[in-house]
């Protein structure tokens, strides 16, 4: 076997290793985006997604909505004006902060203050909207960007009425 025969087939392995390791990072992305980022699931199937009874849906409610929110983020500040823009019939529409101080930041609609259910849904990402069932249950979450239809986004959830979904 001649010198340039084995480089060249030193070289035809390494692509091979690098076309296989490329297919199956690829191949990870791919099952993650369709489980884990995916708004239509909790973030993971063995986490509690129940929440505190303050922010369940009232008598004769369907469901409970809440934002979730910063009070030093102007899209949260943006996102909230817009949820009282309208009236959600049968939705109870809530704004959760982690500390007292931030819920007096927004000065419409009810904002609550409970640092440990903030941390127990952050994501990462302020600010999220989670819809809650009577139960107590998380049965969607959306995050919510700049330019993010509210109107639009609440619509569609309250019409598919599904199990992930108002």
């Amino acid at each position: 076997m001649s010198l340039s025969l084995a480089v060249s087939l030193l070289a035809l392995l390494a692509s091979l290793f690098t076309l296989v390791a490329v297919g199956a990072v690829y191949s990870r992305l791919r099952a993650l985006e369709q489980n884990v980022l995916n708004p239509n699931t909790a973030r993971l199937d063995n986490e509690s997604t129940t929440v505190v009874p303050a922010l369940r849906p009232q008598d004769g409610e369907v469901a409970s909505v809440v934002l979730l929110m910063d009070s030093t983020c102007a899209v949260c500040h943006q996102a909230w004006t817009t949820l009282h823009e309208s009236s959600w019939p049968g939705v109870r529409v809530l704004g959760l902060v982690v500390e007292k101080e931030m819920a007096e930041a927004f000065t419409t609609g009810q904002v609550l203050a409970d640092a440990g259910q903030w941390r127990e849904l952050y994501e990462g990402y302020a600010p999220c909207l989670f819809a809650i069932d009577p139960s107590g249950a998380v049965i969607a979450r959306r995050f919510v960007y700049g330019d993010t239809d509210l109107p639009e986004l609440m619509n569609s959830l309250q019409a598919a009425r599904s199990g992930h979904a108002l």
